[in-house]
């Protein structure tokens, strides 16, 4: 049975040895709540592309993934660098495990983030990553 490709994300996701969640906002903003933290959020992909080649036809998602953890509620411009800092690492390693994965076409070059606070009901801070991510195992054509 062929892995969807928000269960090959998980499985790389579940290598970090965090909170893993597939949500959206509204969603993960109730759930986070009651989760440890820090988290990742992959977030439901609102478009994509099909990729079709003579053999297999492969899922390329337009991909948002966040990396939260807890911060004050009235957090200082320092404290919240530093979960921010970590934070990327956690991207850092989150892309490393991607690649390692073999799931994946590689990702490099760019990888856009943005930075995201005070965006939940829950206190975290994060970043937020953009990938599109190409199988490198699709279903087949014939």
């Amino acid at each position: 049975m062929k892995l969807s490709v928000e269960r090959k994300i998980a499985s790389v996701a579940e290598k970090l040895g965090i909170t893993y969640l597939y949500e959206n906002w509204a969603t993960a903003n109730v759930r986070l709540d009651k989760m440890e933290l820090p988290a990742i959020i992959n977030l439901l992909p609102a478009s994509g592309r099909f990729v079709i080649g003579k053999t297999q036809l492969r899922d390329r998602p337009n991909c948002m993934i966040a990396f939260a953890d807890k911060t004050k509620f009235d957090f200082d411009g320092v404290e919240n660098d530093e979960i921010i800092e970590r934070c990327k690492a956690y991207a850092v390693q989150f892309i490393r495990e991607l690649n390692k994965s073999g799931m994946f076409e590689f990702v490099s070059d760019e990888v856009p983030y943005s930075v995201f606070y005070d965006k939940l009901n829950v206190n975290v801070t994060g970043i937020v990553i953009e990938l599109s991510l190409k199988e490198v195992q699709g279903v087949p054509m014939c």
